[in-house]
């Protein structure tokens, strides 16, 4: 291994980009990001699409990844955002008018209704573990789906109006630029967010939560408080991920928001590296989201074949596949793959 004094200063060992080549990295990144709109519409779904679900699973990643507490309603909270702006701008319809650019507004609002519902979610969390929990947040999301069809949205459909979309003559709505670079500079501010969260004393709390929570309440944590913030964090990043959705999407119902969703987002997780929680959602995505999304495009255009009819099944047996190969022969996921990949090539020709 390397020897010798690398890090002299606290904020040196506490930067987020340590090397030249982490600085490499972000330019060549962000230059990429900057000049993807030059690619035509479809990269640019296919991005803000990306980065919709990123936002989702950095907090699935903060509430299962870094504090242990498994959730299967985050697509549930998703509708939860995304109808807190949809609802809130119906009911301005209806009383005055709709104010111009007021559903960019809505988006840490709708964050914080859905922080206030994960508070709900993770109730059962003080009480239960492992695959109880699981069971309850199952339960949550099933009583979440029954309000949105039976209360929330029973027609099935919603439409946020052009009017709440538009901000200075540009139109947030749809695919166009605009929107893309406001999903992925909201996704760059939520992914720092959550990085300097599990550096924090609260991150600290939740991964001592995480690896023994009676433990963690002998060295002085509330630990119930800790598991319900946990959840609110999650579910906050989930009504963000909700709200730009419904911008996204502009008309969608409560069909986008079933269990299907919340296993993808939990496999994403656990495929990408649940230790990471910003690399491993983001390998996650890249992965099965929108690398499902583009082998779906290219299989169905081939003659006579495609995955179109028996899509759903094919690519949940794909997930379960994939999270029972990675949970039992690569539990860190795709990060940890990287990783020793990464130590190989830095070692090479040595093998320790």
């Amino acid at each position: 291994m390397p020897a010798g004094v690398f890090k002299e200063r606290y904020s040196q060992l506490m930067a987020h980009l340590r090397y030249p080549i982490h600085w490499a990295g972000l330019v060549a990144g962000l230059a990429l990001l900057l000049a993807l709109p030059l690619a035509g519409s479809y990269a640019m779904s296919l991005a803000i699409d990306a980065a919709i679900f990123f936002v989702a699973a950095v907090g699935l990643a903060v509430t299962t990844g870094l504090a242990g507490q498994i959730s299967l309603a985050q697509g549930a909270l998703l509708g939860v955002g995304a109808y807190t702006v949809a609802k809130t701008l119906e009911f301005l319809a209806a009383h005055g008018g709709v104010p111009e650019g007021s559903a960019l507004l809505l988006i840490p609002a709708a964050g914080l209704v859905a922080a206030a519902v994960g508070l709900l979610v993770g109730l059962p969390s003080f009480k239960l573990k492992g695959y109880y929990l699981a069971m309850a947040s199952i339960a949550a999301q099933a009583v979440l789906m029954y309000l949105f069809q039976r209360v929330i949205d029973p027609n099935q459909g919603v439409t946020v109006p052009d009017k709440a979309m538009t901000l200075g003559g540009l139109y947030f709505g749809g695919g166009g630029a605009a929107l893309y670079y406001l999903t992925i500079g909201v996704a760059a501010v939520m992914a720092l967010v959550a990085a300097n969260i599990g550096r924090s004393s609260i991150g600290r709390a939740f991964k001592a939560v995480r690896d023994n929570d009676v433990s963690a309440s002998i060295v002085g944590i509330d630990v119930a408080k800790a598991k319900a913030l946990a959840f609110a964090v999650g579910a906050f990043y989930a009504g963000v991920a909700g709200a730009l959705y419904a911008l996204y999407n502009i008309s969608f119902g409560w069909d986008a928001f079933g269990l299907d969703t919340s296993i993808e987002l939990l496999a994403i997780v656990l495929v990408g590296g649940a230790s990471r929680i910003i690399w491993g959602p983001l390998l996650g995505v890249l992965l099965l989201h929108t690398g499902w999304s583009l082998l779906d495009d290219v299989v169905s255009g081939l003659p006579g074949v495609g995955l179109i009819g028996g899509a759903d099944t094919v690519k949940y047996l794909v997930f379960g596949l994939l999270v029972a190969g990675f949970v039992v022969g690569e539990p860190d996921g795709l990060v940890g793959v990287l990783r020793r990949v990464k130590e190989y090539f830095r070692l090479w020709p040595f093998s320790y």
